[in-house]
């Protein structure tokens, strides 16, 4: 009778835990908003206005963005919520190239192994942030280049 008890516990235990099976965090959302960018290195002229386009895609659905350069003043933020939370968004934003751009400039580098070397910058880098309706992020940059 005493071998009687633990074995049934064991089986028990053992058809719990076949019930339950599966990974806990499949319930889970933890896979970052995409985006699609067709032309992410631009060559450009001081003055001229350019189009950024990309388009923002999550399961989820996309719940904002925003892009931001401080060099150029350029800043713009949106939430999608008011559309739904769209599972495909085409992002567009114009920017006008200013007419005191750099061409280059020096900058420092960190690498990963956190050595810090100066180098010589000629492409600006312009900054798309995104997230998705449960807070998954993503940043996706457009290089820019101003040749004069």
């Amino acid at each position: 009778m005493k071998k009687i008890y633990p074995a049934i516990a064991m089986a028990l235990t053992l058809s719990l835990a076949a019930a339950s099976c599966g990974d806990p965090n499949d319930a889970f959302d933890m896979t970052s908003p995409q985006a699609q960018i067709f032309n992410d290195t631009i060559e450009v002229n001081r003055g001229d206005v350019i189009t950024l386009e990309a388009v923002l895609t999550d399961e989820s659905g996309v719940a904002s963005y925003s892009i931001a350069y401080d060099n150029w003043g350029v800043i713009g933020q949106a939430s999608l919520a008011e559309i739904g939370n769209p599972t495909r968004y085409v992002f567009s934003h114009t920017i006008t190239v200013p007419d005191d751009a750099a061409l280059e400039w020096k900058e420092n580098y960190q690498k990963h192994d956190g050595s810090i070397f100066n180098i010589t910058q000629r492409y600006h880098k312009i900054a798309l942030t995104f997230y998705d309706t449960v807070r998954n992020r993503n940043i996706v940059y457009f290089y820019i280049k101003v040749n004069g």
